[in-house]
């Protein structure tokens, strides 16, 4: 019997749902849990079930991250739950994201690469002029199809397997990419080896939601204002669907 749900991902897990009345830009800052968590599909999934929830993405995030954060959650509440009873969902965000890891004067930390971003002057202006520099060296030389799909398809492999040998049942989906159906990735999938791909279509069949968070309410448009993310009918049609597939649990 399973006890608690952990979910994962970025702004399409996180909801990008800010309470008006608060002087906050930052989606997953604290004051907000409480207007914002409500409103996303992994609460409305655990109403739906009757289980408990814990939501830990981060909106803005890459894949890297929603991969530190699931072993760091689920180291957590493995000292709390068996893996028997731990449930985890993955909605990943987009392979072109890229962690590095900050270090310099004092301050440490991850920063999450958005490579489209380098197109923002604003954003741009805002970093030092050598890191200016290393990140337009980084779009030209290094940012590529090759490196980020390569990526995507080790950090599903590897937190499948990770969850697999605690032996955590999990389910995995694309929040607004279409992984395993698209032309894009079948031609990038030819580039990898041939025993990763087998894994990885192998993965796509056994654990992964045959449609993407956006392709779902795409019909429909239930999107935020901006056009970019669900809203809150988006997200109780995603965690309907999701409960359909999960019934099973309870």
């Amino acid at each position: 019997m399973k006890k608690i749900i952990l979910c994962e991902g970025d702004s399409w897990t996180s909801g990008d749902i800010i309470n008006p009345k608060l002087d906050v830009t930052w989606v997953n800052h604290p004051t907000n849990d409480s207007y914002r968590l409500p409103k996303v599909w992994p609460h409305k999934l655990g109403e739906l079930l009757n289980i408990e929830v814990l939501n830990t993405a981060n909106a803005g995030c890459s894949n890297d991250s929603i991969v530190r954060r699931v072993v760091e959650n689920t180291l957590k509440l493995l000292d709390k739950y068996k893996g028997e009873e731990i449930f985890v969902i993955v909605g990943w965000s987009s392979p072109e994201r890229k962690d590095f890891y900050y270090d310099y004067n004092g301050k440490k930390y991850w920063e999450t690469f958005h490579p489209f971003a380098i197109t923002d002057p604003q954003q741009l202006s805002q970093k030092p002029k050598d890191q200016q520099e290393f990140y337009k060296a980084y779009i030209k030389y290094y940012w590529n199809k090759g490196e980020y799909f390569s990526r995507y398809m080790h950090n599903n492999l590897y937190l499948h397997y990770f969850l697999k040998s605690n032996n955590i049942d999990h389910l995995f989906f694309d929040a607004f990419y279409q992984t395993n159906l698209g032309n894009y990735h079948t031609i990038e999938m030819r580039k990898q080896s041939a025993i990763t791909k087998s894994k990885f279509l192998k993965l796509t069949k056994d654990i992964y939601k045959d449609i993407s968070f956006k392709n779902f309410i795409l019909e429909g448009k239930h999107f935020c204002e901006d056009n970019l993310h669900p809203n809150e009918k988006g997200h109780q049609l995603w965690a309907e669907e999701l409960s359909k597939d999960l019934q099973w649990i309870k």
